[in-house]
C-alpha cells in the first residue's frame, strides 16, 4: 500500500516537473519570439508592419528608405509626418519590425502634445515595411530611394545594384551616407545621372537640418529632386557645390569630435572637455556626450573614410591627409562596443563623469580655443574649396548643431587676428605630432587684413526656376519661427522689387521655410526695447514702412504671384496671409498645417498691418454676410490666441483659394505657375483656375464648426458688447445656451475679459468703425492711415501694451491693471 502511494506521489511530482518544464520551455519560446520580433502585444497590435491592413499599398509609395535602423525609421516617420507615403526595408524582419516600435513609441509619447490620436493614426498609415526589394521597389508612384544602411561602402554598392535593376527608370537613388563618395556608387548604376546625396542630421524627425548634393554625374533635375525632397520632408536644406565626400558639416563636426577624443586620450577629465566645447559654440550638449547620443560606430566610420589613403587622388584626403586618422582610445573603445552585449552601456562619458566639475577654468579656456581652432580652419577650408557658400555654413550649424552662433560669426566677434592665432596654435600641436592640419589661404589672407568676414546674412531668399519665368521668394529664418522685423521688409521689398523688374519673370511664389510655423508675427523683442525707450515715433515709422512694403512692393499690384501659407499663423503673419487674399492679382494656398491667430489684445494692443480692416472686408466678400463679417472679425481679434477651428474655416471665411496636402502644395503653386507663364504674365479668373483640376482636401465645414460660426455670430453681436462679454466671462450673466455651445461661448468671453481691457475696446472700435466705413465707400487706404495717425502711439503707450508684450516674452499669462472700458 505504501509502496502504491510512494509511487503515486513519485508520479505526480515527475507530472508536475514535466508541466513545469513544458510551461518554461514555452515561456522561453515565447521569449525568443517577443525577442526576434521587438515588439511588446501593446505595440503589436497598434503598430505591425505586416499583418494590419493598411490604407496604403506599395503602389502608393512615394519615398523609400533601404535601411530600418535609427536614422531610417526616423526618416521615415518624419516624411510620414510631411504627409507622404513611405515605405522602410530591411533584410531582417525583426529589423523592420524595430523600426516600427521605435516609430510608435515615438508618436505616442507626441500624442496630445503635437499630434492628435487621429493624426497618429493617420501617420502611421502611411508607412509601409518589407524585406523584399522587389515589392518595394515595384510602386509605380515611387520617385526617390533614399539608403540609410552602415557606412560600408560594400554594402552600399550591393544596395545601389539592387535598386538600380528594380526602380523604374525615373527613380532617384539618393546616399545618407555622413562620410563616403558618392560618386563610387553612381558608377555601378547604369543611371549615374539620377544618383544624389541627401544628408539628414540626427534625429531627422527632430532636427529641422539637411545638405544635398550631386554626384559628378547627377542631372540638375536630379539635384533639384533631391531639394524638393528635402523641403517636402520638413527640414532647411543647404547646397552643397561639390561632390567631395564628407559635405561641408560632417568635416567640421567630425574635427570637432576627433579633437574632444584626443584631449581624451592625452589626459584631459571628461568635465573639462565637456565644459570647453559648451563654452567654444555655446550649445547644451558637449562633443563626448553628442557621440554618445549619435552612437559611437558613425564617428569612427567618418574618421576612418576621411583619412583613407587608398585613394590618393581623394579631394578630401588630398587637403587632410592624416588629420581625421582615428585615435588609439576610439579603436579601443570600439572594440569593447563590439563585444558589449548591452552597446548602451558603452560610453565616451558616464553620468558620473558629466557631474563632476572642471578641474579649472583656466584648462576650460585652454581647450575651448583648441576647439575654436578646429572649429574655424575647418569652416574655411570648406568655404575655400567652394564645397558650401559662407552664409549658407552659418545657417547650417545653427539648424544642424544647435550652436547659437555660426563659426564666422564666432571669429568676427572674437576678432579676425585673434581667431587666427588659435588656428595657428592648434597647427603647432598638429606638426609636433606629425598631424597634417591645414590653414587655409583664405584665412590667412582675411587675418592678413585685419577686417570681419563680410557675412550678408538674409532671411529672404530668392531664386528662380521654370527657366527663370518663375520668381520664388521665400523667408527662412527659423530660430526666430520666420518672425519679422525691419530686416525682413527690407529685404522683402529688395526681392518682389527684383522679380517685378526682370522682365523675364511672369510669376512669383512667396515662401516660408518648411517649420511648422509660416510667420510667427512680429519681433516682439523690438516693440519691447521701443516701449522701454519711449520710442513711438520709430514704432509709427516702421509700422507705415512694413504697410507700404506689404502693400505697395508685395500685393496691390504687379506680376501675379502665388502664396503658400503652411503652418501656424500668428498675428502679423496672419496679416501678410490676408494682405495677398485681398490682392486680386493672387492666389493663396493653404493646407491641412495651417492655422491662424490674432493673439494682440492678450499682448495690449491690435493688429496693426490692417488686420482689424482686412479681416470683416475678406469676410464680407467671401459670404456677403455683413453681420457674420463684424462677428467673426470681433471674435477672433478680441478673443486674443483664439486659433482657428480648421483651415477649411479658413478658406470659407475668405482667406484663401486652395485647401490642398501639405505634401502637393509646392506641385500645386508649381502649376498654377505655369499656366500664369502660359498666359504670358497674366493673372487667371477664376473660371481658369477652376479648369486646372487641383485636387483639393474636402471643404465643407463640419456641423461643428457651422454651429461655432452661429455661435460666435450670437454672441459678439450682443448689444453693450464689451461689458456682456465681460460679465459672461465671469459668470455674472446667464448664457441662454447649453451643452457644448455654453461651454464654447464661456470660454471665449472668459479669453475676451483676460485680455487687455484697452486693446479689447480699441480694437472693437476700429473693427465696427472701419467696416461701417468701408460700406459706405470709403478706401481701405485711408482707413488705413487714420488707424496709423490716430490709435497706433496711444496703444503703445499704454501700460498694456509692455505688460503683455514682456509677459509674452517671459512665457507667462499677463496680468493688466484692470480698468474696464465701460
Amino acid at each position: 500500500m505504501k509502496k502504491a502511494k510512494k509511487a503515486k506521489k513519485a508520479k505526480k511530482v515527475k507530472k508536475i516537473a514535466k508541466a513545469k518544464r513544458s510551461l518554461k520551455e514555452r515561456s522561453s519560446a515565447s521569449a525568443r519570439r517577443t525577442t526576434r520580433t521587438t515588439v511588446s502585444k501593446r505595440a503589436a497590435a497598434a503598430f505591425p508592419y505586416k499583418s494590419t491592413p493598411k490604407s496604403i499599398g506599395w503602389e502608393d509609395i512615394e519615398v523609400l528608405f533601404i535601411g530600418a535602423g535609427t536614422m531610417g525609421a526616423s526618416l521615415a516617420q518624419a516624411y510620414a509626418q510631411n504627409g507622404l507615403n513611405v515605405g522602410i526595408l530591411d533584410v531582417s524582419d525583426v529589423i523592420v519590425q524595430k523600426a516600427f516600435d521605435t516609430i510608435s513609441g515615438e508618436l505616442d509619447a507626441a500624442t496630445g502634445r503635437i499630434f492628435s490620436p487621429s493624426e497618429v493614426e493617420a501617420i502611421k498609415a502611411r508607412i509601409l515595411g518589407t524585406t523584399s526589394y522587389e515589392e518595394a521597389c515595384r510602386g509605380r508612384n515611387l520617385k526617390l530611394v533614399v539608403e540609410t544602411a552602415t557606412e560600408r561602402i560594400d554594402i552600399k554598392k550591393e544596395i545601389f545594384k539592387k535598386l538600380d535593376k528594380l526602380c523604374a527608370p525615373h527613380v532617384v537613388l539618393a546616399t545618407n551616407s555622413s562620410s563616403l563618395d558618392t560618386n563610387v556608387l553612381a558608377f555601378v548604376t547604369k543611371r549615374p545621372d539620377k544618383v544624389v546625396w541627401m544628408h539628414y542630421f540626427y534625429l531627422p524627425h527632430k532636427n529641422r537640418a539637411g545638405e544635398y548634393a550631386g554626384s559628378d554625374t547627377a542631372s540638375e533635375e536630379s539635384i533639384n529632386t533631391a531639394a524638393r525632397y528635402m523641403k517636402l520632408g520638413g527640414k532647411v536644406s543647404t547646397r552643397i557645390w561639390s561632390s567631395r565626400k564628407g559635405g561641408a558639416a560632417d568635416v567640421v563636426f567630425v574635427a570637432l569630435l576627433h579633437e574632444a577624443v584626443k584631449m581624451l586620450q592625452e589626459g584631459h577629465d571628461v568635465a573639462t572637455i565637456e565644459a570647453a566645447g559648451k563654452n567654444a559654440y555655446n550649445m547644451p550638449l558637449g562633443f563626448l556626450a553628442l557621440m554618445d547620443s549619435t552612437g559611437l560606430p558613425v564617428g569612427l566610420y567618418s574618421m576612418k573614410s576621411f583619412s583613407d589613403s587608398s585613394n590618393p587622388a581623394d579631394r578630401l584626403y588630398k587637403t587632410y591627409r592624416n588629420f581625421f586618422e582615428p585615435t588609439r582610445n576610439y579603436i579601443e573603445l570600439m572594440k569593447k562596443y563590439d563585444r558589449a552585449e548591452d552597446k548602451s552601456q558603452v560610453r565616451w562619458a558616464s553620468e558620473a563623469a558629466l557631474k563632476k566639475p572642471p578641474k579649472s577654468p583656466a584648462a576650460v579656456k585652454k581647450l575651448a580655443e583648441r576647439f575654436l581652432g578646429v572649429g574655424f580652419a575647418t569652416s574655411v577650408e570648406v568655404v575655400d574649396a567652394n564645397v558650401i557658400e559662407m552664409e549658407d555654413l552659418e545657417r547650417l550649424a545653427q539648424n544642424a548643431f544647435l550652436w547659437a552662433e555660426g563659426p564666422f560669426t564666432i571669429m568676427n566677434r572674437i576678432g579676425i587676428r585673434e581667431s587666427f592665432r588659435m588656428v595657428k596654435q592648434r597647427a603647432a600641436l598638429a606638426r609636433k605630432e606629425r598631424r597634417a592640419f591645414p590653414v587655409p589661404e583664405l584665412l590667412k589672407k582675411q587675418a592678413r587684413s585685419g577686417k570681419p568676414w563680410p557675412l550678408k546674412m538674409s532671411p529672404v531668399f530668392y531664386g528662380q526656376e521654370l527657366d527663370g519665368k518663375l520668381a520664388r521668394i521665400t523667408i527662412s529664418n527659423p530660430k526666430n519661427a520666420n518672425a519679422m522685423d525691419n530686416l525682413v521688409f527690407k529685404e522683402w521689398e529688395k526681392a518682389f522689387e527684383k522679380a517685378k523688374k526682370d522682365p523675364k519673370v511672369k510669376a512669383i511664389i512667396f515662401d516660408s521655410a518648411p517649420i511648422k510655423t509660416f510667420i510667427a508675427g512680429a519681433n516682439v523683442g523690438g516693440f519691447i526695447d521701443r516701449i522701454r525707450k519711449k520710442q513711438f515715433d520709430h514704432i509709427k515709422r516702421d509700422t507705415a514702412m512694413w504697410q507700404e512694403v506689404m502693400f505697395r512692393k508685395m500685393t496691390g499690384r504687379g506680376k501675379p504671384k502665388i502664396a503658400i501659407v503652411d503652418g501656424a499663423t500668428f498675428g502679423g503673419g496672419v496679416e501678410v496671409a490676408m494682405a495677398f487674399a485681398n490682392d486680386p492679382n493672387s492666389v493663396v494656398i493653404i493646407t491641412e498645417r495651417t492655422s491662424f491667430a490674432l493673439p494682440e489684445t492678450r499682448l495690449g494692443i491690435y493688429p496693426g498691418l490692417r488686420g482689424t480692416l482686412l479681416l470683416p472686408q475678406l469676410i464680407y466678400r467671401a459670404t456677403n454676410d455683413a453681420e457674420l463679417a463684424v462677428a467673426i472679425a470681433r471674435y477672433y481679434i478680441l478673443a486674443g490666441s483664439t486659433v482657428t477651428s480648421s483651415p477649411r474655416l479658413i478658406k470659407y471665411l475668405g482667406m484663401a483659394d486652395f485647401l490642398v496636402p501639405a505634401h502637393t502644395r509646392d506641385q500645386v503653386a508649381e502649376t498654377i505657375a505655369r499656366a500664369i507663364v502660359k498666359k504670358k504674365g497674366k493673372a487667371l479668373t477664376k473660371r481658369e483656375l477652376k479648369a486646372l483640376g487641383i485636387a483639393e482636401l474636402p471643404t465643407e465645414l463640419t456641423l461643428e464648426e457651422k454651429e461655432e460660426l452661429r455661435v460666435m455670430k450670437d454672441l459678439f453681436l450682443k448689444p453693450d458688447l464689451i461689458p456682456t462679454l465681460y460679465a459672461h466671462g465671469r459668470g455674472q450673466a446667464p448664457l441662454f445656451l447649453s451643452g457644448d455651445e455654453k461651454a464654447l461661448a464661456r470660454r471665449v468671453a472668459t479669453r475676451v475679459s483676460a485680455n487687455s481691457p484697452h486693446a479689447v475696446a480699441i480694437s472693437d472700435w476700429l473693427i465696427s468703425k472701419g467696416f461701417d466705413d468701408h460700406l459706405k465707400g470709403v478706401s481701405t487706404e485711408k482707413l488705413a492711415e487714420r488707424e496709423l495717425e490716430n490709435y497706433l502711439v496711444p496703444t503703445f503707450e499704454h501700460p498694456d501694451a509692455l505688460i503683455g508684450l514682456e509677459a509674452l516674452v517671459n512665457r507667462r499669462f499677463p496680468e493688466f491693471r484692470r480698468s474696464y472700458p465701460f
